[in-house]
This record gives C-alpha cells, structure tokens and sequence, in this order.
C-alpha cells in the first residue's frame, strides 16, 4: 500500500521528498548526453536538436510557471490538420 498523498495534499516539500530521486536520474542521464555531446567530433552549434534542448534547459531554470508545457509545446510540431496524410497515415473507415 503507497504512503503518498493525493497530488493536491502534498506542499511543496512533500513532492520533493516523493519525487526526488527519479528528478536526480533524468537530471544526471541529461547531463550524460551533454557529456557525450561535449567529447564528440563535431559541432552542433547549428543543430536545430540542439537549440531546441538548449531553450527547453533555460525553460527549467526561469521563474516563470507551467515548465512542462512550455516545454512540450517547445519540443512539439505546430498542428497541421494534414498530419495523417503527411505521415502517411490511412483514415480508418473511410
């Protein structure tokens, strides 16, 4: 049986006691991909990939509310109402 609360119990000193250290994995898996980024030939400077992580970085640093959507909306394509056609996707049914 679980111990933790319904989201909307817990402040914000619960959440970071429950979410700890599956927070400390994405963070040090992250920082092992830079690494890997760093020590690689190469250059990425004009990666558009690369950019992208780089904003979504700054995004998880700044004072302003709502990271992850801000984020998601970030790493996501704009809506095009084409999408099934353009991945080649047969409608069902039709």
């Amino acid at each position: 049986m679980s111990t933790k609360q319904p989201m909307a119990e817990r402040n914000a000193a619960q959440i970071v006691a429950d979410e700890f250290m599956i927070a400390r994995a994405k963070i040090i898996e992250l920082a092992a991909t830079l690494d890997r980024i760093e020590r690689a030939s190469g250059n990425v400077n004009d990666s558009k990939n690369m950019q992208l992580l780089v904003h979504a970085m700054h995004i998880l640093i700044d004072d302003q509310v709502e990271k992850a959507k801000r984020v998601q909306l970030l790493m996501s394509r704009v809506y095009d109402p084409n999408w099934q056609n353009l991945m080649s996707i047969s409608k069902k049914g039709g």
